[in-house]
């Protein structure tokens, strides 16, 4: 009979254990923890949900407080809307998408309406609005916002500039805020009653620094009291009317360098200057000019220059400027007023203007007339122009300052000669002085204003010297003219439907008989001109210099009996 050993079983029974316990003992330990983690999964799931439910419970609080405050103002200009408010994650700030700018009366002067892709709120004090206080923030910025300015009938008095001045003003003082940012914004400005554009600005960016939203000043866009401002305004582009335009490349402004920089712009027509001429109805000067640069240094912003334009700056710069003054002389004269002299030209100007020097560099300047029944218009150019001008202001106690507008201007006429002007005209009293200087030039360059204005080719001749002086009044002007001159012969022309006119035969040869062909010092009748000239008191002071000069010609170059004939008394034209 098979028998087993007890020692034996206890032997098994204790290798068993032996290899068991410490495998059950891990099994349970492992089980413990795996109770406790899913006990501290969800305690942390719990805190999570609770801090997410008491998130969104003080997001919706905090929402509902900042809605009530933002729009609280009844005497507010504008409402305030988004379409959503998203707190940050450590309440940081706030970011409002889609928000909406607009107006509450939206009848008188310029409406302006916005929308922001979003706006950011950084720095709030969240410990003010639990308590009930005024917004209070560290900084806003607006992120692509369009905003779209209607400009009415009164926009006299409220412009597109007034209109953004405003509503800035308006939403920004509803917090007590330390920095104001506008990024990749756009302008439209439209007419109110057509809808049609007539502006847009397509691209501004804006940063304000050290703001005091409690001080309103109508000095600068953002109207406050402030540290620092940086306007940069690029692409800007206005219709004037159906067919004048206006373009601005760049316009930069910087509070803390007091500096206005304005480039690439440009006054132009969708048409002819003629056209243009005839639009007008009567002669006028159409003027269309492009400029490089224009920099106004050491400004004192004023409340007005936004609107207005209102200038107290040391210097203006001007770089690259190109104008043209073009005129049709067949059209009629305006009714004649009495122009003022260059000191009522200054004190006529609309705006306050404080200027102690204006510099300009590497500038054209070019007239035009079209002659009655002229096919083509005759250009004078005066280039490279670079010079100054200083005392520019229409204010009585500066004036009694500077003393006088004083101007010296060197230059290069029809891009040939060089030219050099000095004009000195004081304040106290309606009289100016000129010094005008130009030599080495052919007659020959002449021709493209000469020929087409007044039918007039000049074959040979050369200019060595002209030398003017003028001391001028409101009625009458003592002139001298050097003008040494020699070799000079023309033909008069007959204008035809063709680019090629035909010579007049006997007219030239009667007009080269009457003239002297040379002025030169040490020829046997070798004149200079000291004469007087009566104002033609209908025309600017500009017409005044150049027909005297124009006079002083009359007295040198035609042969004697030719200048009895010129200088007999007769009733003054109206050149």
């Amino acid at each position: 009979m098979f028998s087993i050993d007890i020692n034996v079983i206890f032997n098994l029974r204790d290798m068993l254990l032996a290899f068991l316990y410490p495998r059950l003992t891990q099994l349970h330990f492992k089980i413990n923890i795996g109770i406790r983690m899913k006990k501290v999964l969800k305690g942390i799931v719990f805190v999570i949900v609770l801090f997410f439910v008491i998130s969104k419970g003080l997001e919706w609080w905090l929402e509902s407080s900042f809605e009530s405050k933002i729009n609280k103002n009844p005497e507010r200009s504008y409402d305030i809307t988004y379409e959503d408010f998203d707190l940050d994650n450590f309440f940081t700030g706030v970011t409002l998408t889609e928000m909406k700018i607009e107006p509450l009366n939206a009848k008188a002067g310029s409406v302006v309406t916005g929308r922001v892709d979003h706006a950011t709120l950084n720095g709030l004090v969240w410990i003010d609005l639990l308590v009930g206080r005024r917004l209070n923030m560290q900084e806003i910025a607006f992120v692509k916002p369009v905003f779209k300015v209607e400009i009415g009938k009164d926009s006299t008095k409220n412009k597109g500039g007034k209109g953004l001045q405003t509503m800035f003003g308006d939403i920004l003082s509803r917090a007590d805020l330390k920095s104001f940012s506008l990024e990749k914004g756009s302008v439209m400005f439209l007419n109110s009653e057509t809808q049609d554009t007539i502006g847009q600005v397509k691209n501004i960016d804006i940063l304000a620094t050290e703001l005091e939203t409690d001080a309103l000043q109508f000095n600068h866009l953002i109207p406050f009291k402030m540290g620092d401002i940086n306007v940069d305004i690029r692409d800007g582009s206005f219709q004037l009317n159906d067919y004048t335009f206006m373009n601005l490349g760049h316009f930069h402004y910087n509070l803390k360098n007091k500096e206005i920089l304005l480039k690439e712009v440009a006054l132009g027509y969708n048409k002819s200057w003629v056209e243009v001429s005839r639009e007008i109805g009567f002669q006028n000067d159409v003027i269309e000019f492009d400029v490089k640069e224009i920099g106004i240094h050491q400004l004192e912003p004023s409340s007005e220059f936004y609107t207005q334009l209102d200038i107290d700056a040391g210097s203006v710069s001007i770089d690259g400027l190109n104008i043209k003054l073009q005129r049709n002389k067949n059209l009629q004269r305006p009714a004649d007023t009495t122009k003022p002299m260059f000191q009522g030209m200054i004190n006529a100007i609309p705006v306050d203007l404080k200027l102690d020097s204006l510099s300009i560099s590497n500038s054209t300047l070019a007239y035009g007339e079209l002659g009655l029944k002229k096919l083509k218009t005759g250009y004078i150019t005066i280039g490279d122009i670079n010079g100054s001008v200083t005392g520019i202001t229409n204010k009585e106690d500066h004036q009694a300052v500077v003393g006088s507008l004083h101007a010296n201007i060197k230059a290069t006429l029809e891009n040939k000669a060089g030219l050099n002007l000095v004009m000195d005209a004081p304040y106290s009293n309606e009289t100016f002085q000129v010094d005008l200087d130009v030599d080495d030039m052919k007659f020959t360059d002449f021709n493209s204003t000469l020929k087409p204005l007044v039918g007039v080719e000049m074959l040979s001749g050369y200019i060595q010297k002209i030398k003017y002086h003028m001391e001028a009044n409101s009625v009458y002007s003592n002139n001298h003219l050097v003008f040494d001159y020699k070799d000079l012969n023309l033909e008069v022309l007959k204008e035809e439907d063709t680019n090629e006119p035909k010579r007049r035969v006997f007219q030239s040869a009667i007009a080269n008989a009457a003239i002297h062909p040379s002025n030169m010092p040490g020829d046997k009748k070798y004149s200079t001109a000291a004469y007087s000239y009566q104002r033609n008191i209908y025309r600017s002071p500009i017409n005044y210099i150049i027909h005297g000069l124009i006079e002083g010609f009359t007295y040198i170059v035609p042969k004697k009996g030719i200048q009895n004939l010129l200088h007999k008394k007769k009733k003054p034209k109206k050149n």
